[in-house]
C-alpha cells in the first residue's frame, strides 16, 4: 500500500501550465505595474527546476522599472546557468520523465540565451547615458559591446548547427539529399520542420550594428548592418512576416556607415540604386545635412503563453500501430485552435499514412486521417510490447498524452506617432518651439512569431517525449497492480491509477514570458539642439523632455505593455 500511495502521490504533482502559476503576476505586467509583477512571479518560481525561469523574468522586469544595474546583475547569473546547459542528474530526469516536465530543471532555449545578452547590451546603453564623465560612459558602451559580440557568437553557434535560407531552399543540396529528404516526409509527415529553426537573428545582428555606431566604431557597424540586411533579404523577412522596408533599412544603414569609415566610394553608389528606394535615398541626403539623431525602440506586447493540448493514445493490433487523437472538450476558440493545431503538425495527411489508415478500416478511414496520427509500428516492435507486457499495460483503455502548442495571435499594428519639439532659446531668454509629427515606424522582429516558429519546430520532439513518458508511466502502473495479491486492493489500484495517469499529464510549457511580442523601430535625423520627444500608440503616451544633442545619437528605449 505504501508503494500505492508514493505512485499516486508522484503522478499527481502540479499539472498546472507554467503561465497558469504566474498569471496573476504577468497580469500585473500587462498594465505596466511592473514592481508588483515581480514581486508575484519571484515568489511563484522559487523552486530550483525554475531558477533560471526566476531570473530571467526578474532580469526583464527590472529593466522595465529603469534598475538597469540590478538587471544585469540578475541576467548575468542567468547567464552562468544558461551556459552550463545544466547537467542534469539521473535523478532529475527520471523525476521529470515519472511526474511531469516541469518537476526538471528549466534549460532554456537558444532565443533566450540571444536574448540574455540583448537585454544586457540595452541595459549598458541606458547605464551609459546616465554616466557623470566620460570615461564612466566609455566603460559602459565597452560593456555594451562585450554584449554585442557574445550576442554574436551565440548566433554564429545557432548558425552552425541549423539549416541556412539557401539550403531550405534547396539551393545547396545534392540529388541524392533531395531525394532522402522527400522519402523522410512520407514518413514524418509533410511539416518540414527545418523551415521553422531559429537559425539566425536579423534584428540582434541589426542591434550589433546600432551598438557599434553608438561607441562609433563605423566599419564593425557596417559588418553587422550588412548581415542583418542580407538575413532579412534572404528569408528572415518572410519567415516571421516582416515587411520588405526591414532589409531596405538595413541597408541604408549599410550604406551610411561605409560613407562614415571611408573606402567604400566605388561600392556604396551600386547599393543606392539597387537596394534604396527614392524615399531611403531622400532620407538617406537627410543623415547628410544633420548631425544628430533620436533612435526609438519600441518593445510591445509579451510573447503568448504556452498551451496544453490532450491527445488519447490507444493500440490498433490489426496493423500494429499506435494512434493518436486529440480529445474534444468543445467548440471553443482555444479548441479549435487545439484542433488546428494538431491538424497542421502531426495529423496523417501524407501518402502512406493514409495508405495504413485505409488499410486499417473503411475507405472513409483514409479520410479520417487528417484528424488522428498513425505512428506505424510494424509486426516485430509490436510483439516486442507485447512480450513485456506493454499492450496490457496501455490499451486497456486510452491513455493522455498532453503536448505544448500556442493559440493564434494578432500583433499591434496601430499607427504610431514620434513628435519632435525643438526648442530654441533667444538672446532675450525666451523660447520658441517648432515641431515636427514623424508616422513611420518599422517592426523589425516579432519575437511572438519567433517562438511560434520554434514550437513548430519541436513538434516531432514533443510527440515523442510525450509517447514514451505516458507508456513508461502506465507501463509502471501496470507492474505495481500485477504484484498485489490482494484482488481487491488490486482493483481498486488499477482505477486509482488510471484516474492518476490520465488526470496528471502535463507538457513542458515553460518559456520566457516577459519578452516583447514584437520591436518597432523609429530613426530620426535632427540637427543639434534642445528637444522633446512624444511617442503614441493605440492610445498609449510616452515622453523624453529636455534632451540636449550634440552631434550625437540618443536611443530611447520604450516598453510597451499594451
Amino acid at each position: 500500500m505504501p508503494v500505492l500511495i508514493l505512485f499516486i502521490a508522484l503522478l499527481i504533482q502540479g499539472c498546472s501550465t507554467y503561465s497558469q502559476s504566474i498569471d496573476k503576476g504577468l497580469a500585473f505586467a500587462q498594465e505596466g505595474r511592473w514592481e508588483e509583477a515581480e514581486e508575484i512571479i519571484a515568489g511563484a518560481l522559487e523552486s530550483p527546476e525554475d531558477k533560471l525561469l526566476n531570473l530571467l523574468e526578474r532580469g526583464a522586469l527590472a529593466q522595465y522599472q529603469g534598475s538597469h544595474q540590478r538587471s544585469n546583475q540578475l541576467l548575468e547569473e542567468a547567464e552562468k546557468l544558461s551556459d552550463t546547459f545544466f547537467k542534469q542528474g539521473f535523478v532529475d530526469r527520471s523525476w521529470a520523465l515519472l511526474s511531469n516536465p516541469r518537476q526538471g530543471l528549466y534549460r532554456g532555449d537558444s532565443i533566450e540565451r540571444v536574448y540574455i545578452s540583448y537585454f544586457k547590451s540595452l541595459n549598458y546603453l541606458a547605464l551609459a547615458d546616465d554616466a557623470d564623465n566620460q570615461n564612466e560612459r566609455t566603460q559602459l558602451i565597452d560593456a555594451a559591446l562585450v554584449e554585442s559580440r557574445r550576442i554574436d557568437l551565440k548566433l554564429n553557434e545557432i548558425n552552425l548547427q541549423t539549416p541556412s535560407y539557401a539550403d531550405i531552399k534547396n539551393e545547396n543540396k545534392s540529388f541524392i539529399e533531395k531525394s532522402l529528404n522527400l522519402f523522410s516526409s512520407l514518413y514524418t509527415g509533410q511539416l518540414d520542420k527545418d523551415k521553422y529553426a531559429y537559425r539566425d537573428d536579423a534584428w540582434a545582428r541589426y542591434l550589433e550594428g546600432l551598438l557599434y555606431e553608438k561607441a562609433n566604431e563605423y566599419d564593425n557597424a557596417r559588418i553587422a548592418y550588412q548581415a542583418a540586411a542580407t538575413l532579412y533579404e534572404e528569408g528572415y523577412a518572410t519567415q516571421y512576416g516582416l515587411s520588405n522596408i526591414t532589409a531596405e533599412r538595413a541597408w541604408l544603414d549599410t550604406i551610411r556607415m561605409m560613407q562614415r569609415s571611408g573606402g567604400w566610394s566605388s561600392e556604396y553608389p551600386q547599393l543606392i540604386e539597387s537596394k534604396l528606394s527614392k524615399e531611403a535615398q531622400q532620407i538617406l541626403l537627410d543623415y547628410a545635412q544633420q548631425d544628430s539623431e533620436i533612435v526609438l525602440l519600441e518593445h510591445q506586447g509579451f510573447l503568448p503563453e504556452k498551451q496544453e493540448m490532450s491527445v488519447l493514445l490507444y493500440g490498433d493490433p490489426n496493423s500494429y500501430s499506435l494512434i493518436l487523437e486529440p480529445f474534444y472538450g468543445g467548440h471553443t476558440s482555444q479548441q479549435n485552435d487545439a484542433l488546428n493545431w494538431f491538424t497542421m503538425v502531426y495529423a496523417d495527411i501524407n501518402p502512406l499514412s493514409m495508405i495504413a489508415n485505409y488499410k486499417a478500416g473503411k475507405a472513409s478511414a483514409a479520410i479520417g486521417g487528417f484528424f488522428t496520427k498513425r505512428i506505424i509500428l510494424g509486426s516485430k516492435a509490436w510483439r516486442e510490447l507485447s512480450r513485456l507486457h506493454f499492450d496490457e499495460a496501455l490499451f486497456s483503455s486510452p491513455l493522455r498524452v498532453t503536448i505544448p502548442y500556442y493559440n493564434r495571435f494578432t500583433l499591434d499594428s496601430n499607427e504610431t506617432k514620434l513628435s519632435i519639439d525643438q526648442i530654441t532659446r533667444h538672446e532675450d531668454n525666451t523660447t520658441e518651439t517648432s515641431t515636427a509629427l514623424i508616422k513611420t515606424s518599422i517592426r523589425m522582429s516579432s519575437l511572438a512569431d519567433i517562438a511560434l516558429q520554434d514550437q513548430l519546430n519541436q513538434s516531432q520532439r514533443d510527440i515523442y517525449e510525450g509517447l514514451l513518458r505516458e507508456m513508461l508511466r502506465s507501463w509502471i502502473a501496470y507492474q505495481i497492480k500485477s504484484s498485489i495479491k490482494d484482488e481487491g486492493t488490486r482493483q481498486l489500484f488499477d482505477l486509482l491509477g488510471k484516474v492518476a495517469v490520465f488526470a496528471s499529464s502535463a507538457a513542458e510549457t515553460r518559456n520566457w514570458l516577459t519578452l516583447p511580442a514584437q520591436v518597432r523601430l523609429m530613426r530620426q535625423p535632427v540637427s543639434s539642439g534642445l528637444y522633446n520627444f512624444h511617442y503614441s500608440v493605440n492610445q498609449q503616451h510616452f515622453s523624453l523632455n529636455q534632451v540636449k544633442l550634440d552631434n550625437t545619437m540618443k536611443v530611447w528605449n520604450i516598453r510597451n505593455p499594451n
